[in-house]
Protein backbone atom coordinates (compact mmCIF):
# COMPACT_ATOMS: atom_id res chain seq x y z
CA UNK A 1 0.00 0.00 0.00
CA UNK A 2 1.63 3.34 -0.70
CA UNK A 3 0.80 6.31 1.72
CA UNK A 4 0.83 9.68 -0.33
CA UNK A 5 -0.84 13.20 0.60
CA UNK A 6 -1.71 14.05 3.31
CA UNK A 7 -2.37 11.19 7.05
CA UNK A 8 -5.63 12.72 7.35
CA UNK A 9 -6.48 12.35 11.52
CA UNK A 10 -9.07 11.81 13.50
CA UNK A 11 -8.33 12.21 17.00
CA UNK A 12 -10.48 11.55 20.24
CA UNK A 13 -8.46 12.09 23.74
CA UNK A 14 -7.78 8.97 24.71
CA UNK A 15 -10.15 9.82 27.91
CA UNK A 16 -12.78 10.85 25.22
CA UNK A 17 -13.23 14.25 27.43
CA UNK A 18 -12.55 16.38 24.24
CA UNK A 19 -15.56 15.56 22.21
CA UNK A 20 -13.58 17.27 19.11
CA UNK A 21 -11.36 15.74 16.60
CA UNK A 22 -8.68 18.35 15.14
CA UNK A 23 -8.59 18.42 11.70
CA UNK A 24 -11.95 19.85 10.97
CA UNK A 25 -10.92 22.07 8.34
CA UNK A 26 -8.58 19.48 6.69
CA UNK A 27 -11.97 17.26 6.80
CA UNK A 28 -14.14 19.96 5.52
CA UNK A 29 -11.98 20.74 2.07
CA UNK A 30 -12.07 16.52 1.49
CA UNK A 31 -15.44 16.83 1.69
CA UNK A 32 -16.09 19.56 -0.89
CA UNK A 33 -13.15 18.06 -3.24
CA UNK A 34 -13.70 14.36 -4.71
CA UNK A 35 -13.16 12.16 -2.75
CA UNK A 36 -9.67 9.92 -3.61
CA UNK A 37 -8.94 6.93 -5.25
CA UNK A 38 -8.80 5.15 -2.03
CA UNK A 39 -8.84 5.95 1.60
CA UNK A 40 -7.08 3.33 4.01
CA UNK A 41 -9.40 3.63 7.27
CA UNK A 42 -6.96 1.89 10.25
CA UNK A 43 -7.66 2.04 14.04
CA UNK A 44 -11.23 1.84 14.16
CA UNK A 45 -13.33 -0.51 15.81
CA UNK A 46 -15.95 -2.00 13.36
CA UNK A 47 -19.82 -3.40 14.38
CA UNK A 48 -19.80 -6.83 12.91
CA UNK A 49 -24.05 -7.35 13.86
CA UNK A 50 -23.12 -8.61 17.27
CA UNK A 51 -19.83 -6.74 18.70
CA UNK A 52 -17.22 -4.40 17.62
CA UNK A 53 -13.92 -5.64 16.02
CA UNK A 54 -10.44 -4.02 15.36
CA UNK A 55 -9.74 -4.01 11.58
CA UNK A 56 -9.19 -2.21 8.58
CA UNK A 57 -10.96 -1.48 5.48
CA UNK A 58 -10.47 0.47 2.23
CA UNK A 59 -12.96 2.79 0.94
CA UNK A 60 -12.40 2.39 -3.02
CA UNK A 61 -14.70 3.97 -5.80
CA UNK A 62 -17.01 4.15 -2.84
CA UNK A 63 -17.05 0.69 -2.14
CA UNK A 64 -15.61 -0.88 0.91
CA UNK A 65 -12.88 -3.63 1.16
CA UNK A 66 -10.49 -5.56 2.80
CA UNK A 67 -8.14 -5.80 0.19
CA UNK A 68 -5.28 -3.26 0.00
CA UNK A 69 -6.01 -1.42 -3.23
CA UNK A 70 -2.87 -0.73 -5.78
CA UNK A 71 -1.97 3.25 -5.93
CA UNK A 72 -2.23 5.88 -3.82
CA UNK A 73 -4.22 5.43 -0.60
CA UNK A 74 -4.95 7.99 2.13
CA UNK A 75 -4.76 7.23 4.93
CA UNK A 76 -7.82 8.05 7.91
CA UNK A 77 -6.63 7.51 11.90
CA UNK A 78 -9.89 6.38 13.71
CA UNK A 79 -8.52 6.30 16.89
CA UNK A 80 -10.20 3.87 18.12
CA UNK A 81 -13.43 5.05 16.87
CA UNK A 82 -16.87 2.90 17.25
CA UNK A 83 -17.79 2.22 13.56
CA UNK A 84 -21.37 1.61 12.97
CA UNK A 85 -23.01 1.62 9.56
CA UNK A 86 -25.76 5.02 9.07
CA UNK A 87 -29.22 5.12 10.54
CA UNK A 88 -32.65 5.15 8.76
CA UNK A 89 -35.28 7.19 9.08
CA UNK A 90 -38.46 4.69 7.59
CA UNK A 91 -41.24 7.24 7.96
CA UNK A 92 -41.72 11.03 7.97
CA UNK A 93 -43.05 13.50 5.63
CA UNK A 94 -40.69 16.30 6.34
CA UNK A 95 -38.51 15.84 2.87
CA UNK A 96 -40.73 17.41 0.22
CA UNK A 97 -40.10 21.23 -0.53
CA UNK A 98 -37.24 23.39 -1.91
CA UNK A 99 -37.17 25.85 0.68
CA UNK A 100 -36.79 23.94 3.92
CA UNK A 101 -34.45 21.46 2.07
CA UNK A 102 -30.59 22.34 3.61
CA UNK A 103 -31.69 22.71 7.06
CA UNK A 104 -33.61 19.07 6.98
CA UNK A 105 -30.49 17.57 5.31
CA UNK A 106 -28.43 18.97 7.88
CA UNK A 107 -30.60 17.54 11.12
CA UNK A 108 -30.78 14.00 9.49
CA UNK A 109 -27.56 14.36 8.70
CA UNK A 110 -26.61 15.61 12.19
CA UNK A 111 -27.83 12.45 14.13
CA UNK A 112 -26.10 10.30 11.25
CA UNK A 113 -29.11 9.39 9.58
CA UNK A 114 -28.79 8.90 5.74
CA UNK A 115 -31.71 7.23 4.38
CA UNK A 116 -35.20 8.74 4.37
CA UNK A 117 -38.19 7.27 3.70
CA UNK A 118 -41.48 9.81 2.40
CA UNK A 119 -44.68 7.56 2.43
CA UNK A 120 -46.96 10.83 0.91
CA UNK A 121 -45.63 13.79 -0.17
CA UNK A 122 -47.22 16.03 -2.62
CA UNK A 123 -45.68 14.75 -6.06
CA UNK A 124 -44.58 18.07 -7.81
CA UNK A 125 -42.24 19.41 -5.26
CA UNK A 126 -40.88 16.26 -4.52
CA UNK A 127 -40.07 15.85 -7.97
CA UNK A 128 -38.57 19.13 -7.78
CA UNK A 129 -35.73 17.93 -5.13
CA UNK A 130 -34.65 14.58 -6.41
CA UNK A 131 -31.85 16.10 -8.29
CA UNK A 132 -30.55 17.69 -4.66
CA UNK A 133 -30.51 14.21 -2.71
CA UNK A 134 -29.75 10.92 -3.47
CA UNK A 135 -25.81 12.47 -3.41
CA UNK A 136 -22.86 11.18 -1.80
CA UNK A 137 -22.63 14.67 -0.09
CA UNK A 138 -26.81 14.66 1.33
CA UNK A 139 -29.09 12.29 2.23
CA UNK A 140 -31.05 9.40 0.21
CA UNK A 141 -34.86 9.54 -0.12
CA UNK A 142 -37.19 7.49 -1.64
CA UNK A 143 -40.72 9.16 -2.29
CA UNK A 144 -43.82 7.49 -2.48
CA UNK A 145 -46.07 10.45 -3.63
CA UNK A 146 -50.28 10.58 -3.79
CA UNK A 147 -51.08 7.70 -1.44
CA UNK A 148 -54.43 5.97 -2.59
CA UNK A 149 -57.20 5.84 -0.53
CA UNK A 150 -61.58 6.42 -1.29
CA UNK A 151 -63.50 9.30 -1.65
CA UNK A 152 -63.81 11.62 1.04
CA UNK A 153 -60.63 9.34 2.89
CA UNK A 154 -58.01 10.30 4.61
CA UNK A 155 -55.68 11.80 3.74
CA UNK A 156 -57.85 13.88 1.16
CA UNK A 157 -58.80 16.02 4.17
CA UNK A 158 -56.18 16.40 5.83
CA UNK A 159 -54.60 18.09 2.94
CA UNK A 160 -57.67 20.05 1.78
CA UNK A 161 -58.90 21.41 4.67
CA UNK A 162 -55.61 21.09 7.36
CA UNK A 163 -52.42 21.64 5.63
CA UNK A 164 -53.82 23.72 2.29
CA UNK A 165 -54.48 26.92 4.29
CA UNK A 166 -51.99 26.04 7.34
CA UNK A 167 -48.96 25.02 5.48
CA UNK A 168 -48.61 25.11 1.78
CA UNK A 169 -50.71 28.37 0.72
CA UNK A 170 -48.49 30.56 3.08
CA UNK A 171 -45.62 29.29 0.66
CA UNK A 172 -47.01 29.10 -2.73
CA UNK A 173 -50.19 31.54 -2.69
CA UNK A 174 -53.75 30.59 -2.84
CA UNK A 175 -55.07 27.02 -3.90
CA UNK A 176 -58.38 26.18 -4.95
CA UNK A 177 -60.08 23.37 -2.36
CA UNK A 178 -59.34 19.86 -4.54
CA UNK A 179 -55.78 21.38 -5.76
CA UNK A 180 -54.42 18.39 -4.07
CA UNK A 181 -56.68 15.50 -5.44
CA UNK A 182 -54.24 13.47 -7.72
CA UNK A 183 -51.08 15.24 -6.31
CA UNK A 184 -50.98 14.06 -2.77
CA UNK A 185 -53.75 11.80 -2.89
CA UNK A 186 -55.54 9.30 -5.19
CA UNK A 187 -59.14 8.47 -4.64
CA UNK A 188 -60.55 5.14 -5.81
CA UNK A 189 -63.64 3.00 -4.66
CA UNK A 190 -64.10 0.65 -7.78
CA UNK A 191 -61.65 -1.95 -9.21
CA UNK A 192 -62.23 -0.26 -12.87
CA UNK A 193 -61.24 2.91 -11.29
CA UNK A 194 -57.69 1.15 -9.77
CA UNK A 195 -57.34 0.20 -13.38
CA UNK A 196 -58.25 4.00 -14.89
CA UNK A 197 -56.23 5.93 -12.67
CA UNK A 198 -53.07 3.92 -12.23
CA UNK A 199 -51.37 5.76 -14.80
CA UNK A 200 -51.81 9.05 -12.07
CA UNK A 201 -50.73 6.69 -9.06
CA UNK A 202 -47.35 5.94 -11.68
CA UNK A 203 -47.00 10.08 -12.25
CA UNK A 204 -43.77 10.91 -11.45
CA UNK A 205 -42.08 7.87 -11.07
CA UNK A 206 -42.81 7.14 -7.25
CA UNK A 207 -40.28 4.64 -5.51
CA UNK A 208 -43.20 2.92 -4.08
CA UNK A 209 -46.69 2.89 -3.31
CA UNK A 210 -48.38 3.86 0.04
CA UNK A 211 -52.14 2.88 0.58
CA UNK A 212 -54.43 3.71 3.19
CA UNK A 213 -56.37 1.65 5.43
CA UNK A 214 -58.51 3.18 8.16
CA UNK A 215 -60.62 1.39 10.49
CA UNK A 216 -61.57 -1.75 7.83
CA UNK A 217 -63.74 -3.26 10.39
CA UNK A 218 -66.57 -0.71 10.04
CA UNK A 219 -66.41 -0.59 6.18
CA UNK A 220 -70.15 -0.72 5.23
CA UNK A 221 -71.30 0.71 8.42
CA UNK A 222 -73.01 3.58 9.46
CA UNK A 223 -69.83 4.11 11.37
CA UNK A 224 -68.47 5.38 8.19
CA UNK A 225 -71.34 7.47 6.70
CA UNK A 226 -71.22 10.41 5.38
CA UNK A 227 -71.95 12.43 8.85
CA UNK A 228 -70.47 10.66 10.98
CA UNK A 229 -67.09 12.16 11.11
CA UNK A 230 -64.67 9.20 11.58
CA UNK A 231 -61.95 8.60 9.31
CA UNK A 232 -61.89 6.55 7.06
CA UNK A 233 -59.52 4.94 3.72
CA UNK A 234 -59.28 2.46 1.00
CA UNK A 235 -62.42 -0.02 0.25
CA UNK A 236 -60.97 -3.09 2.28
CA UNK A 237 -62.01 -4.84 -1.19
CA UNK A 238 -59.56 -3.20 -3.05
CA UNK A 239 -55.98 -3.39 -1.05
CA UNK A 240 -55.34 -6.81 -2.76
CA UNK A 241 -56.10 -5.03 -6.38
CA UNK A 242 -53.65 -2.73 -5.48
CA UNK A 243 -50.99 -4.54 -4.11
CA UNK A 244 -51.01 -7.03 -7.20
CA UNK A 245 -51.25 -3.95 -9.79
CA UNK A 246 -48.43 -2.23 -8.09
CA UNK A 247 -46.11 -5.63 -8.00
CA UNK A 248 -46.84 -6.08 -11.58
CA UNK A 249 -45.37 -2.45 -11.99
CA UNK A 250 -42.24 -3.42 -10.20
CA UNK A 251 -43.06 -1.24 -6.98
CA UNK A 252 -43.16 -2.46 -3.21
CA UNK A 253 -46.36 -1.44 -1.19
CA UNK A 254 -46.61 0.34 2.21
CA UNK A 255 -49.81 0.31 3.90
CA UNK A 256 -51.03 2.85 6.77
CA UNK A 257 -53.06 1.19 9.40
CA UNK A 258 -54.86 2.35 12.51
CA UNK A 259 -56.63 -0.83 14.04
CA UNK A 260 -55.42 -4.38 14.46
CA UNK A 261 -57.99 -5.61 11.45
CA UNK A 262 -56.16 -2.66 8.82
CA UNK A 263 -53.27 -4.62 9.43
CA UNK A 264 -54.38 -8.24 9.12
CA UNK A 265 -55.79 -6.86 6.09
CA UNK A 266 -52.63 -5.87 5.05
CA UNK A 267 -50.73 -8.79 5.54
CA UNK A 268 -53.16 -11.04 4.00
CA UNK A 269 -53.43 -8.49 1.14
CA UNK A 270 -49.28 -9.34 0.72
CA UNK A 271 -48.18 -6.08 1.45
CA UNK A 272 -44.63 -5.62 1.73
CA UNK A 273 -44.73 -3.03 4.43
CA UNK A 274 -47.31 -1.39 7.21
CA UNK A 275 -46.75 2.59 8.30
CA UNK A 276 -47.57 2.04 11.86
CA UNK A 277 -47.54 -0.14 14.85
CA UNK A 278 -51.02 -0.50 15.87
CA UNK A 279 -51.89 1.56 18.90
CA UNK A 280 -50.51 4.48 17.42
CA UNK A 281 -53.29 7.16 17.21
CA UNK A 282 -56.15 5.95 20.05
CA UNK A 283 -58.69 8.55 20.65
CA UNK A 284 -61.41 6.36 22.43
CA UNK A 285 -61.57 3.20 24.47
CA UNK A 286 -62.80 1.40 21.25
CA UNK A 287 -59.42 2.24 20.02
CA UNK A 288 -57.55 0.93 22.27
CA UNK A 289 -59.24 -2.55 22.21
CA UNK A 290 -59.79 -2.21 17.85
CA UNK A 291 -55.40 -1.82 17.81
CA UNK A 292 -54.99 -5.11 20.22
CA UNK A 293 -52.59 -7.82 17.57
CA UNK A 294 -53.11 -10.96 18.17
CA UNK A 295 -50.76 -14.32 17.84
CA UNK A 296 -51.84 -15.25 14.74
CA UNK A 297 -51.30 -11.67 12.97
CA UNK A 298 -48.07 -12.06 14.39
CA UNK A 299 -47.59 -15.02 13.31
CA UNK A 300 -48.92 -14.19 9.70
CA UNK A 301 -46.69 -11.32 9.38
CA UNK A 302 -43.43 -12.79 10.28
CA UNK A 303 -44.43 -15.87 7.60
CA UNK A 304 -44.64 -13.54 5.26
CA UNK A 305 -41.92 -10.84 5.83
CA UNK A 306 -43.66 -8.29 6.73
CA UNK A 307 -41.91 -4.97 7.63
CA UNK A 308 -43.73 -2.86 10.53
CA UNK A 309 -42.53 0.19 11.09
CA UNK A 310 -42.60 1.72 14.59
CA UNK A 311 -43.90 5.29 14.72
CA UNK A 312 -45.15 4.75 18.37
CA UNK A 313 -43.92 8.28 18.85
CA UNK A 314 -46.28 9.66 16.70
CA UNK A 315 -49.81 9.93 18.45
CA UNK A 316 -47.90 11.09 21.26
CA UNK A 317 -47.85 15.08 20.31
CA UNK A 318 -49.54 15.28 17.40
CA UNK A 319 -50.48 18.51 16.73
CA UNK A 320 -54.53 20.07 16.32
CA UNK A 321 -53.43 22.05 13.44
CA UNK A 322 -50.94 22.67 11.00
CA UNK A 323 -48.07 25.18 10.58
CA UNK A 324 -46.45 26.09 7.48
CA UNK A 325 -43.22 24.30 7.24
CA UNK A 326 -42.01 24.06 3.45
CA UNK A 327 -39.56 27.22 3.66
CA UNK A 328 -39.15 27.32 7.91
CA UNK A 329 -35.84 25.93 9.09
CA UNK A 330 -38.03 23.74 11.55
CA UNK A 331 -40.83 21.68 10.15
CA UNK A 332 -42.90 21.42 12.73
CA UNK A 333 -45.08 18.30 13.99
CA UNK A 334 -47.78 18.90 11.77
CA UNK A 335 -47.72 16.69 9.16
CA UNK A 336 -47.97 13.30 10.02
CA UNK A 337 -50.92 13.07 8.41
CA UNK A 338 -53.78 12.46 11.34
CA UNK A 339 -56.20 14.77 9.89
CA UNK A 340 -55.10 17.55 13.09
CA UNK A 341 -56.22 14.54 16.04
CA UNK A 342 -53.94 13.32 18.37
CA UNK A 343 -54.23 10.53 21.50
CA UNK A 344 -57.16 11.48 23.71
CA UNK A 345 -55.55 13.98 26.56
CA UNK A 346 -57.11 12.11 29.29
CA UNK A 347 -54.17 10.25 31.18
CA UNK A 348 -55.88 6.70 31.39
CA UNK A 349 -56.29 6.54 27.91
CA UNK A 350 -52.50 7.74 26.98
CA UNK A 351 -51.61 5.14 29.35
CA UNK A 352 -53.44 2.43 27.75
CA UNK A 353 -52.09 3.67 24.06
CA UNK A 354 -49.26 3.17 25.40
CA UNK A 355 -49.84 -0.34 26.75
CA UNK A 356 -51.28 -1.81 24.01
CA UNK A 357 -48.50 -0.77 22.42
CA UNK A 358 -45.96 -2.37 24.44
CA UNK A 359 -47.72 -5.63 24.39
CA UNK A 360 -47.91 -5.40 20.40
CA UNK A 361 -44.09 -4.46 19.67
CA UNK A 362 -43.44 -7.43 22.81
CA UNK A 363 -45.95 -9.64 20.67
CA UNK A 364 -44.13 -9.03 17.10
CA UNK A 365 -40.88 -9.40 18.52
CA UNK A 366 -41.42 -12.49 20.28
CA UNK A 367 -42.79 -13.77 16.78
CA UNK A 368 -39.50 -12.34 15.28
CA UNK A 369 -41.81 -10.28 13.11
CA UNK A 370 -39.55 -7.21 11.15
CA UNK A 371 -39.26 -4.13 12.16
CA UNK A 372 -38.05 -0.95 10.97
CA UNK A 373 -37.42 2.61 12.60
CA UNK A 374 -40.17 5.85 11.89
CA UNK A 375 -40.92 8.28 13.64
CA UNK A 376 -43.68 9.90 11.33
CA UNK A 377 -43.58 13.91 12.83
CA UNK A 378 -40.74 14.22 14.73
CA UNK A 379 -37.59 15.97 13.38
CA UNK A 380 -35.34 12.76 13.21
CA UNK A 381 -36.00 9.01 14.13
CA UNK A 382 -33.54 9.80 17.19
CA UNK A 383 -36.93 10.40 18.40
CA UNK A 384 -38.82 7.46 17.65
CA UNK A 385 -35.49 5.38 18.82
CA UNK A 386 -35.23 7.83 21.92
CA UNK A 387 -39.03 6.90 22.70
CA UNK A 388 -38.50 3.12 22.21
CA UNK A 389 -36.34 2.95 24.98
CA UNK A 390 -38.71 3.87 27.51
CA UNK A 391 -40.67 0.28 26.47
CA UNK A 392 -37.69 -1.62 27.79
CA UNK A 393 -38.59 -4.51 25.27
CA UNK A 394 -35.05 -4.05 23.28
CA UNK A 395 -31.66 -4.13 24.57
CA UNK A 396 -29.21 -1.60 23.32
CA UNK A 397 -27.80 -4.25 20.38
CA UNK A 398 -31.19 -5.23 19.11
CA UNK A 399 -32.13 -1.30 18.83
CA UNK A 400 -28.99 -0.37 17.11
CA UNK A 401 -29.04 -3.64 14.76
CA UNK A 402 -33.15 -1.77 14.36
CA UNK A 403 -31.58 1.65 13.27
CA UNK A 404 -28.48 0.87 11.31
CA UNK A 405 -29.18 -2.51 9.95
CA UNK A 406 -33.23 -3.49 9.09
CA UNK A 407 -34.41 0.24 8.64
CA UNK A 408 -31.95 1.47 5.50
CA UNK A 409 -33.05 -2.01 4.38
CA UNK A 410 -36.22 -1.62 4.75
CA UNK A 411 -35.71 2.14 2.69
CA UNK A 412 -33.27 0.88 -0.11
CA UNK A 413 -33.92 -3.44 -0.25
CA UNK A 414 -31.75 -3.80 -3.13
CA UNK A 415 -28.99 -1.48 -2.28
CA UNK A 416 -25.54 -2.97 0.23
CA UNK A 417 -25.76 -0.83 2.58
CA UNK A 418 -26.43 -1.77 6.82
CA UNK A 419 -23.46 -3.83 6.78
CA UNK A 420 -19.64 -3.61 6.37
CA UNK A 421 -18.91 -6.25 3.82
CA UNK A 422 -16.93 -6.91 0.39
CA UNK A 423 -18.53 -4.32 -1.90
CA UNK A 424 -21.02 -2.37 0.06
CA UNK A 425 -21.19 0.93 -0.28
CA UNK A 426 -18.40 2.62 2.00
CA UNK A 427 -20.84 4.68 4.57
CA UNK A 428 -20.61 4.53 7.90
CA UNK A 429 -20.46 6.76 11.46
CA UNK A 430 -17.77 6.46 13.55
CA UNK A 431 -19.02 6.95 17.66
CA UNK A 432 -16.73 8.32 20.51
CA UNK A 433 -18.27 5.81 22.60
CA UNK A 434 -19.61 2.02 22.48
CA UNK A 435 -23.54 1.76 22.07
CA UNK A 436 -23.95 -1.52 23.41
CA UNK A 437 -22.52 -0.57 26.44
CA UNK A 438 -24.30 3.35 26.68
CA UNK A 439 -26.62 3.87 23.89
CA UNK A 440 -26.42 7.66 24.15
CA UNK A 441 -22.85 7.40 21.89
CA UNK A 442 -24.99 6.85 18.81
CA UNK A 443 -25.28 10.73 19.34
CA UNK A 444 -20.97 10.98 19.94
CA UNK A 445 -20.46 10.92 16.14
CA UNK A 446 -17.09 11.94 15.57
CA UNK A 447 -17.40 11.57 11.83
CA UNK A 448 -19.17 11.01 9.14
CA UNK A 449 -18.33 9.03 5.41
CA UNK A 450 -20.73 8.66 2.85
CA UNK A 451 -19.67 6.54 -0.50
CA UNK A 452 -16.32 6.96 0.34
CA UNK A 453 -16.57 10.88 1.35
CA UNK A 454 -15.77 12.44 4.65
CA UNK A 455 -18.53 15.00 4.97
CA UNK A 456 -18.10 17.75 7.75
CA UNK A 457 -20.00 18.14 10.74
CA UNK A 458 -23.28 19.87 10.14
CA UNK A 459 -23.82 23.05 11.70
Amino acid sequence: MKQVSVLVVFLICAALDDRNFLPSQTLAGLADAPPPQAYAFINGQWFDGASFQRTIWYAVEGRLTQRPPAGAVETVDLAGAFIVPPFGEAHNHNVEGEGNLDSVVARYLRDGIYYVKIPNNVREFAVKIRSKVNRSSTIDVTFAHAGLTGTGGHPGTLYEDVLRAGRYEPVVGPLERGWFRNRAYVEMDTRQEVEDKWAIVLNGEPDFIKAYLVHSEDAGTERLGATTGVRRGLNPTLLPVVVAKAHASGKRVTVHVETAADFRLAVQAGADEIAHLPGWLVRNARDVELARLTEDDARLAAEREVIIVTTTVAGKAMPAAATSHLHDDHPGGDHDLGDGERHGDAPALRHDARKVQGENLALLRRHGVRLAIGSDHADTSLAEVTHLRTFHLFDNLTLLKMWCEATPAAIFPERKIGRFAEGYEASFLALAGNPLDEFEAVQAIRLRVKQGRLLPAPP
